[in-house]
């Protein structure tokens, strides 16, 4: 099975587990921790998100640390393929077509058993339109937000009109950035916007 980190980060974070165990979840090899993960979800009005996902983990077997990295020597345009792959099965479930229109994922050794992984993703259709309301929900999805190493953010344009929001958020800073950070098990943020008056 292909891997990608942020495709991994999107869906499983949500429903409670660490990125990279998804990975090792699919390979039952692989035994990591997840020490942090920063997430940042840019919305526009046209359902397009940028997505910007730093996470580090810990090799409790540093000597796996190799086959993991293998995944980073691909050709970016093979790697964009298979993330293009993933997104389009992972959007089945909400009926609607997601497009990569950019992808770069690198990962940094930081020593002997630490590895940070950085994505970097535009995906066109991420969020739901309809009749000029933009709606990021994904269902039952959660993430696990537990601690104060792992945050999620989302921003929308500085002009929107929120219409909904769930659940609240830890911060809200100018009318249009949301923040949730250490509020454990937490459902993906349920915001409908649309273009202020």
């Amino acid at each position: 099975m292909k891997f990608n980190t942020l495709l991994i980060i999107l869906v499983v974070v949500m429903v409670g587990m660490t990125a990279i165990n998804m990975f090792m979840a699919f390979n039952n090899r692989l035994d990591i921790d997840t020490l942090s993960s920063t997430s940042n979800y840019s919305y526009d009005y046209e359902g397009r998100a940028t997505l910007d996902i730093e996470t580090e983990i810990i090799f409790n077997k540093p000597d796996q640390m190799t086959q993991f990295l293998e995944q980073y020597d691909k050709p970016q345009e093979e790697q964009l393929a298979d993330f293009q792959e993933s997104m389009t099965q992972f959007s089945e479930s909400f009926d609607r077509l997601m497009l990569v229109e950019s992808f770069q994922s690198t990962a940094t050794v930081l020593s002997s058993n630490r590895v940070k992984v950085v994505e970097h993703a535009v995906i066109a259709g991420f969020a739901a339109v309809e009749n000029g309301v933009v709606n990021t929900d994904m269902g039952d999805m959660e993430f696990d937000l537990t601690g104060d190493a792992y945050s999620l953010t989302i921003s929308i344009p500085t002009d929107a009109k929120v219409i909904n929001l769930d659940p609240a958020p830890t911060v809200a800073a100018d009318g249009n950035e949301f923040i949730w950070t250490n509020t454990g098990k937490t459902i993906f943020p349920k915001i409908q916007f649309s273009r202020g008056e």
